[in-house]
């Protein structure tokens, strides 16, 4: 019992440094230890997608698993499975800012006014009492980038660990830099959980 409490705090503290580090590139990582990984530093890399972004993500995790101690092969007890997907960013704004709206009316006759309307207060578009500063595009949601990556055990299915990370900060194109540094982190927090609490 007395050297229970040191290991759970280094194992807290491998954690926070993990998502501290993830963190600090600008990638958010999440990870779900299901049950003890079996004794062994051998793995498969599986991904269900050929494409040739997926496939440079394979190589960068067989990179990293490699780094990390592990051995790389085919039909391991282990493998590490993994998708990846990006969602385009959304935008709103642009256009005049109208403090006055001129429509004509619903009865086409020819005997009613248009209907003419003053803004006074409007929260999306800005009005008299509250102008919109910013006339542009505004940005309402970011482009995102993620990774899932599972460990199942090949002997009986299991799933034994998940771990995601995620970047907003994700550029036009692809970017080795980027994709390394949300593979690392994943890699690093293998078996173990990681929370990351705003």
């Amino acid at each position: 019992m007395r050297f229970g409490f040191p290991a759970f705090g280094t194992v807290f503290l491998s954690a926070f440094l993990l998502v501290s580090a993830a963190r600090a590139q600008g990638v958010d990582l999440n990870a779900v230890s299901f049950a003890e990984l079996p004794p062994t530093k051998e793995i498969t890399v599986e991904t269900f997608d050929d494409s040739e972004k997926v496939m440079k993500l394979k190589e960068l995790f067989e990179e990293e698993l490699r780094l990390a101690g592990y051995t790389v092969t085919q039909n391991a007890r282990l493998i590490l499975s993994f998708e990846a997907r990006d969602t385009e960013g959304k935008w709103t704004g642009g256009g005049p800012n109208r403090l006055i709206e001129i429509r004509n009316s619903d009865n086409h006759t020819g005997k009613d006014a248009p209907d003419v309307r003053v803004n006074i207060f409007d929260s999306e578009r800005g009005g008299l009492l509250n102008p919109k500063r910013d006339k542009g595009i505004t940005q309402v949601a970011p482009s995102q980038f993620r990774i899932d990556a599972t460990i199942e055990d090949r002997t009986d299915g299991k799933r034994l660990w998940q771990g995601w990370s995620v970047t907003d900060d994700y550029p036009v194109g692809e970017d080795q830099a980027v994709h390394r540094s949300m593979v690392n982190p994943i890699v690093e927090s293998i078996g173990k959980t990681v929370r990351n609490d705003d």
